[in-house]
């Protein structure tokens, strides 16, 4: 078989899945099947189908992962400027995490004898087989396997149900392992061993980032140590329960833990100068803000990082060129911000008063609407509530006391709730003498 019988079976079953009528002897096609089937009668056809269909797409994915490594053995990619087999892949359409999935297992493919030859009864899916030998090269940089450990190994991990019960699995059988090294053997223990360390930064179809960590004890031991303290619930206004769940609160402590570094003129540079977020702004109209990493963002989410934060305005034309760089005009001067800290003394948003290292310093009236770069336009908050005020609704003003107040969201017809004082204030009135 080569490509000629793979696009005969691809054209046979494109036709097959067309709209149109029955043959004329009556005959009903794929197509029919899948978008009208009748009760009982395609009950056995239609399930005979989605096991055939879920075969196929395992043996063609095998051929795909096989492919692939074939190109990188010829050196193709290379012949064509690209870096890899998975270039190759995404520059046929296929997504960058399935592709560099698939060069993955095709690399692999000769050092799992046994579960290459499953692939090739097209039982075992490219995903169950990823994380066959991801589990085993996790093993290996434990433990050392010998071809014998290697084979036992594979077996142990196919007879798994799901790829995460695989990883599950794996990471078992290299613990286990690692707990039965011979007593003279020197070699740092896994939880210690910070050469095994590895972090994943994927960025979403949405834009979000996902991580996972595999850190040794004592990184992982600095990393919560600096997480905990930031992790503490805060109680809303009101004094109910803080309603973040606890992985967000940690997740929103991770930000944190950022920004401050960011914000620390003795981290280490990147190109000569410090690393910070660059927000690229089109100067046309009709186009999105975007940053550097994870893309396009909304214009409110572009309005609460350029109030006060360790974020880097570059202005582009319609052609991406580079048309303005820069707005330090835009950020509260360290003289302001010991103004507002003398004022708010930390988050000013009622019942938070999270110090002030962890504030941004927002702009009352945005400077895109003409608000000013002054004491009395100017509020600290947190993060999270700097992010309420963009996004979820809540207001603030300047009071006569000349202190902030908060206005908790509402919808238009209804009544205005009672306004909040600044986290500062100690009583509820807005007499200027109050304290």
């Amino acid at each position: 078989m080569d490509a000629t019988h793979l696009e005969t079976f691809i054209g046979a079953l494109i036709d097959d899945l067309a709209v149109g009528p029955p043959d004329e002897d009556g005959e009903r096609r794929l197509f029919h099947l899948l978008d009208c089937p009748r009760r009982v009668f395609d009950e056995q056809p239609l399930l005979a189908v989605l096991v055939a269909a879920v075969t196929a797409r395992n043996l063609l994915d095998h051929v795909i992962a096989q492919a692939t490594a074939a190109t990188e053995r010829l050196g193709i990619p290379a012949r064509k400027h690209l870096h890899s087999g998975a270039d190759l892949l995404t520059s046929c359409g296929v997504s960058p995490g399935a592709a560099h999935r698939a060069a993955r297992v095709g690399r692999a493919a000769h050092t799992l004898p046994a579960l290459t030859q499953a692939q090739r009864l097209g039982g075992v899916g490219i995903e169950f087989a990823d994380a066959v030998g991801r589990g085993v090269t996790h093993i290996n940089a434990r433990v050392p396997l010998s071809e014998e450990d290697r084979s036992k190994v594979v077996t142990k991990l196919m007879i798994q149900t799901t790829p995460a019960q695989v990883a599950e699995k794996a990471r078992e059988i290299a613990i286990d392992r690692a707990g039965v090294q011979p007593e003279d053997d020197q070699s740092v223990p896994v939880a210690e061993n910070a050469d095994l360390n590895e972090m994943t930064l994927v960025v979403n179809d949405e834009g979000r980032v996902a991580a996972t960590l595999d850190l040794d004890a004592l990184t992982g031991e600095e990393l919560l140590t600096a997480l905990d303290p930031l992790c503490r619930p805060v109680p809303l206004p009101d004094g109910s329960p803080d309603p973040r769940p606890v992985g967000q609160r940690r997740a929103d402590a991770l930000g944190q833990v950022v920004r401050t570094y960011l914000s620390n003129s003795r981290r280490p540079t990147s190109g000569g100068v410090l690393p910070h977020v660059t927000l690229i702004r089109p100067q046309p109209t009709g186009f999105v803000d975007t940053l550097g990493f994870t893309g396009p963002i909304t214009a409110t989410t572009a309005d609460l990082i350029t109030c006060d934060s360790t974020v880097g305005v570059v202005t582009v034309d319609d052609a991406g060129a580079p048309l303005n760089v820069g707005r330090s005009e835009r950020l509260f001067p360290p003289t302001i911000r010991q103004g507002l800290a003398a004022r708010d003394r930390g988050c000013a948003h009622p019942g938070c008063g999270r110090p002030v290292s962890w504030c941004d310093a927002h702009h009352i009236t945005p400077w895109s609407s003409g608000g000013t770069t002054c004491l009395d336009n100017g509020v600290l908050l947190c993060r999270r509530h700097h992010t309420a005020i963009h996004h979820g609704g809540w207001q603030v003003y300047l009071g006569p006391d000349r202190h902030p107040w908060f206005i908790p969201p509402h919808k238009p017809n209804e009544a205005e709730p009672a306004h909040l004082r600044s986290h500062a204030r100690r009583t509820m009135t807005d007499l200027p003498t109050a304290a």
